[in-house]
């Protein structure tokens, strides 16, 4: 964080203090008293409190960062959370104390992040952060201190990167624990979440919102499904390998596949330097998605799983698709190179009902090496080889689906908004197709669903149901 000029600070501090009301996420009012060089709730604080609130489970022990004014450690605490709330400002400590009605567990410190110790009654079930990064608005009346600036700006390490040091501390957050942090979209939070997913964690946004231009997004990150492959030689298929013993996260790869196949049952015959692998993504329960949501978010993973695999920008706080991203979708389950509009990757669905049960499995195959096909050269990612990009998968995939005991199931109108940003640019989307009999266009990507246009009007798509 930025360095603190003790004159300034003294002379702000100084002036009086003001009344703010403030509205919860959940319409609850609360007149809150914030001494100068404390940062107030503003917009950014009423989204993290909404995140907080749709958090799944029982309440825990809630650890806030920078809690300012304590609106949201006094509001969480009062529907049972135990709250610790750290400042490095003293004066929003002691507000934070006073404006606490005593009502739940909200214990405040006087803290940095950095030197943060395990907590004498344990781990932390969430990590909460609304993070530096805002402009002082327009109509402050005075000038922020250093402590204020504080809470607005950071320089040294990335906020992101000092919560994942604080989570990774042993004893710092339970085993089923998570993150929740309040961000701005740019390079730097995407580079940092990047590296997130190399060191092992899953990515969900859970809120986002737009003001003149800047996006705030509120994101979890948390250890999702744990990396234990099922590695073969030889197989016919990876889709056989898995049974219904194995839970969501379990993946079987293959060396080798030669019986494989893909959409319509065309052959998905692998060379050596490929990647063919098949994760269990949902079940024994039914999956929260639909077909077209699970096909999206598979997509999605595939793409962001290259794209942090090459050390390449990957939009992981908005719905926009990074302008530097080298692929695109094609409906439903194809992913293009934009450079030689060719297939690169496919990905396939496979449910299994048993009774009330239904297991749903994802095949995916990646082109490592170029190889010809009817004549043509194709080119593949990487002659030199994959290594490493399964596990990419695995994290990307378990973002999208991985069912956390805390962390909201992924937001469908995101994902799909998401989704049709990265495949917009895959010049085949528009061209003819048929829905049965009937030729159509594939439209948009609507609250409904797939939106595809007929020789009879627009229609909405509840399966995947289009042909060439």
């Amino acid at each position: 964080m930025m360095g603190v000029n003790s004159e300034r600070e003294v002379e702000i501090s100084q002036g009086p203090s003001s009344k703010v009301i403030w509205t919860d996420s959940m319409g609850l009012e609360r007149t809150l008293i914030v001494p100068p060089t404390v940062y107030p709730p503003r917009e950014d604080t009423t989204l993290l409190h909404r995140a907080l609130s749709r958090l799944k489970g029982k309440p825990g022990r809630l650890l806030e960062i920078g809690t300012g004014t304590g609106a949201i450690g006094t509001s969480m605490a009062e529907i049972g959370w135990e709250v610790c709330g750290i400042d490095v400002n003293p004066l929003a400590v002691v507000a934070a104390r006073g404006n606490h009605r005593n009502s739940g567990v909200f214990e405040v410190l006087e803290n940095n992040i950095e030197d943060l110790e395990v907590h004498e009654n344990g781990a932390w079930d969430v990590i909460a952060w609304n993070t530096p990064y805002l402009d002082a608005p327009e109509n402050h009346s005075s000038s922020l201190g250093p402590l204020e600036e504080a809470a607005l700006s950071w320089e040294g390490k990335h906020p992101i990167r000092l919560l994942i040091e604080l989570a990774s501390k042993k004893g710092m957050l339970n085993e089923q624990g998570c993150i929740i942090a309040l961000v701005s979209s740019g390079d730097k939070t995407n580079i940092e979440l990047g590296k997130a997913i190399a060191e092992g964690w899953s990515i969900r946004p859970i809120e986002t919102r737009c003001n003149g231009g800047e996006r705030t997004t509120v994101i979890a990150l948390w250890k999702g499904w744990e990396w234990d492959p099922i590695v073969n030689k030889s197989v016919s298929t990876t889709m056989d390998v898995l049974d219904e013993k194995d839970r969501p996260g379990r993946c079987a790869i293959a060396k080798e596949q030669f019986g494989g196949y893909g959409r319509n049952k065309d052959n998905w015959i692998s060379k050596e330097g490929d990647i063919t692998a098949t994760w269990r993504i949902s079940g024994p329960n039914p999956p929260h998605f639909g077909v077209e949501s699970m096909h999206m978010a598979a997509s999605l993973a595939v793409i962001g799983a290259i794209s942090t695999w090459e050390n390449e920008d990957y939009e992981f706080t908005t719905w926009k698709n990074s302008q530097k991203s080298k692929l695109s979708i094609k409906w439903p389950n194809d992913i293009i190179s934009l450079t030689s509009g060719e297939k690169v990757a496919g990905i396939l669905l496979h449910a299994e009902s048993k009774g009330e049960e239904i297991r749903v499995s994802c095949g995916i195959g990646i082109n490592g090496v170029d190889r010809e096909v009817d004549g043509k050269v194709i080119k593949g990612l990487s002659n030199s080889g994959l290594d490493g990009l399964e596990i990419h998968l695995h994290r990307h995939l378990s973002s999208w689906f991985d069912q956390h005991p805390r962390v909201p199931i992924v937001d469908q109108q995101f994902l799909q908004r998401r989704w049709w940003a990265a495949s917009s640019k895959t010049q085949i989307i528009g061209e003819k197709r048929k829905r049965g009999n009937k030729p159509c266009l594939v439209s948009k990507i609507s609250e409904k669903g797939l939106e595809i246009v007929t020789n009879t009007g627009i229609e909405v798509i509840s399966g995947i149901e289009l042909t060439e």
